[in-house]
C-alpha cells in the first residue's frame, strides 16, 4: 500500500479532469443538461469537479475526494491512480460565474392536467382528493412533455421543483428530475395544518403516499421531500418553520427501507435525541410501495365480500 507522494504528484491528481477520469475508468455516465448521472447509481451526480450521491447523503469537490469516496482509496493510492494514465486536465475557470437565481420556467406548464392526475392517482394511488387539493393549491402542474411537477413553494414563491415522468422513454426508464438551479436546500412541502412537527421523506410521491395513507390521522404538520438524503434540506427546513413562527415538536424520519435511508435516519435520529425525532421507515420498499400494496389488499378484500354476500 502506497505511503508517501511528492507535492508534484498531488499537484498533477488535483488539477485531472473528473469527467475524463471516470469515463476512462469505464463508469457509465450520461449527460443532462450541465451535469453527468451515473447510469448504474442514478442518485449519483457529477457537474465540473463537483459530486453529489444523494442517496448515500455524500457530496463534495475534487478528484482526489471522489477516488477516496467511490472507490474506497486512500489519500496515496488516489494521487498515484490519477498520475498513471496522463489523464486530461481540468480547464482553468479565471472567474466564477454567480450561480443564477432559479425562475420557474411557467411556459413549459399546461392547463391539461389530465396526465398527471391519472398518473397520481391511478398508477401511484395517491388519494384523488389530496391530487386535486394539491392542483387548487398550485403545488402540482403538467408540463408539455407530461411530466408531473412538484412545485417548491416558501412563502408563496417557487423555488425549484421536481419532474417526474408518467411514461417510460425509449431506453425503459421514466424521466425524473431536479429543475436546473432549484435552490440546493429546499424541496417539495405541504403544510397539513399549523405545522409543529416535520416528516422527512426522499420524494414527494412518498411524501403523498404517507398523506394517502395516513390522511384521517395527519394533522398541524409539515411534509418535505429532500429529492434524496440531504442534512442540509433538514437543517434549513428546521430554521424555515422557526421563521415561520412555528416551534418544531418533533421530526419524524420517513425515509425509504434500505441501507442508505435506514443509515441516514439513525444518524441524525441519534443526533436529535429521541425527545425530538423518532424513525417512521415502512416495511415495504418505500411509502409508495406500502400505498400501492395497501390498496391492492383492499381491492380483494372488497372482492371476497361481494362474493360471500
Amino acid at each position: 500500500m502506497a505511503k508517501h507522494v511528492s507535492a508534484d504528484q498531488v499537484e498533477v491528481a488535483r488539477n485531472v479532469d473528473l469527467i475524463d477520469y471516470l469515463e476512462r475508468k469505464g463508469e457509465p455516465l450520461k449527460k443532462e443538461g450541465r451535469y453527468y448521472r451515473h447510469q448504474v447509481h442514478d442518485s449519483l451526480v457529477i457537474k465540473d469537479q463537483m459530486y453529489a450521491w444523494n442517496s448515500r447523503d455524500e457530496k463534495g469537490a475534487g478528484v482526489i475526494n471522489f477516488a477516496k469516496m467511490f472507490y474506497g482509496m486512500s489519500f496515496p493510492e488516489a494521487v498515484l491512480d490519477l498520475n498513471e494514465q496522463g489523464y486530461k486536465v481540468k480547464q482553468n475557470v479565471q472567474e466564477q460565474k454567480p450561480k443564477e437565481s432559479y425562475q420557474y420556467p411557467s411556459h413549459y406548464e399546461v392547463n391539461d392536467r389530465t396526465k398527471a392526475k391519472d398518473y397520481l392517482t391511478n398508477k401511484r394511488k395517491i388519494h384523488p382528493k389530496i391530487v386535486n387539493w394539491l392542483d387548487k393549491k398550485d403545488l402540482i402542474a403538467q408540463d408539455k412533455l407530461g411530466n408531473v411537477v412538484f412545485k417548491w413553494k416558501q412563502q408563496g414563491e417557487i423555488v425549484g421543483a421536481d419532474r417526474q415522468g408518467t411514461s417510460p422513454m425509449k431506453d425503459g426508464r421514466v424521466f425524473k428530475g431536479i429543475d436546473r438551479n432549484s435552490h440546493g436546500s429546499a424541496g417539495f412541502s405541504v403544510d397539513i395544518g399549523k405545522p409543529n412537527s416535520i416528516y422527512l421523506f426522499e420524494s414527494p410521491i412518498d411524501a403523498l403516499s404517507y398523506w394517502s395513507i395516513k390522511k384521517e390521522k395527519l394533522k398541524d404538520t409539515r411534509l418535505i421531500s429532500m429529492s434524496g438524503l440531504k442534512r442540509q434540506t433538514m437543517v434549513d427546513e428546521i430554521k424555515r418553520m422557526g421563521k415561520e413562527g412555528h416551534k418544531v415538536n418533533q421530526i419524524i424520519f420517513c425515509t425509504d427501507n434500505d441501507k442508505s435511508g435506514r443509515d441516514f435516519a439513525e444518524k441524525y435520529h441519534k443526533l436529535l435525541t429521541k425527545r425530538l425525532s423518532c424513525i417512521n421507515i415502512t416495511e415495504a420498499k418505500d411509502w409508495n410501495e406500502d400505498l400501492i400494496k395497501r390498496e391492492a389488499r383492499s381491492r380483494r378484500n372488497r372482492g371476497d365480500l361481494i362474493e360471500k354476500s
